[in-house]
């Protein structure tokens, strides 16, 4: 698939959905600060990251209402429903930790899959069920859910990897598929091969239904 394309999915998702806190440079560490060249030099860090993903998944996140990214000071982690965002709120938001984009890439990325497998499972809904719940929001997600909640039931990696959870189990996995996917195979040889086989594949994603975004969908900058 063209890069062109996935870059135009990932301008949007840019544009609509990734928010900077204003005085989040300041608050940093200084040392940390220092390593940023711009405020929204965070943002194309993350937007290289995302690349990697098919262009079908990228579309489906650029329109949903839901599934927002804020850059932060304070602790990576995905918090699901509305939250606070100045004047308005924002519905299911990542907040992304800049100290770890620097020093911890793993576990900022790992607040990323966790909105993406939100957003998989129920649209990133509130309440809503995830991917790894083994729900999904069409049909073929669905299947990919089912069959993901399956083999975290056999126990396969889980000790290794430090996952309690099966939202925790695909973090880690996905995070281990786009960036040292033969170890994830020795891990895990079936979540490999689902992965390959769907939520990575872009021909899983060809001719699939993707929802267009509604407008007044919150905004932010």
């Amino acid at each position: 698939m063209p890069l062109k394309e996935k870059r135009s999915a990932l301008r949007a998702i840019w544009r609509d959905k990734m928010h900077v806190e204003p005085r989040a440079l300041q608050l940093l560490p200084a040392h940390v600060a220092r390593s940023y060249e711009h405020i929204w030099q965070p943002a194309q860090l993350v937007m290289a990251e995302l690349e990697v993903l098919p262009l079908g998944l990228l579309r489906l996140w650029q329109g949903s209402e839901r599934g927002h990214v804020v850059f932060t000071h304070r602790p990576s982690g995905y918090q699901p429903g509305r939250q606070p965002w100045h004047d308005t709120t924002l519905e299911s938001a990542c907040y992304l930790s800049l100290t770890d984009l620097r020093e911890d890439k793993r576990h900022a990325m790992r607040a990323v899959f966790n909105l993406l497998d939100h957003l998989l499972g129920s649209d990133a809904r509130e309440g809503g069920p995830w991917l790894s719940d083994g729900a999904g929001s069409t049909p073929a997600l669905r299947d990919v859910g089912t069959r993901f909640a399956k083999i975290y039931a056999l126990g396969y990696g889980q000790a290794e990897l430090g996952a309690e959870t099966t939202h925790d189990y695909l973090a880690q996995t996905l995070w281990l598929y786009l960036r040292d996917p033969r170890q994830l195979n020795v891990l895990d040889p079936l979540v490999h091969r689902l992965y390959h086989n769907t939520l990575m594949n872009e021909g899983f994603w060809q001719g699939r239904s993707i929802p267009h975004r509604s407008r007044g969908s919150p905004q932010g900058g």
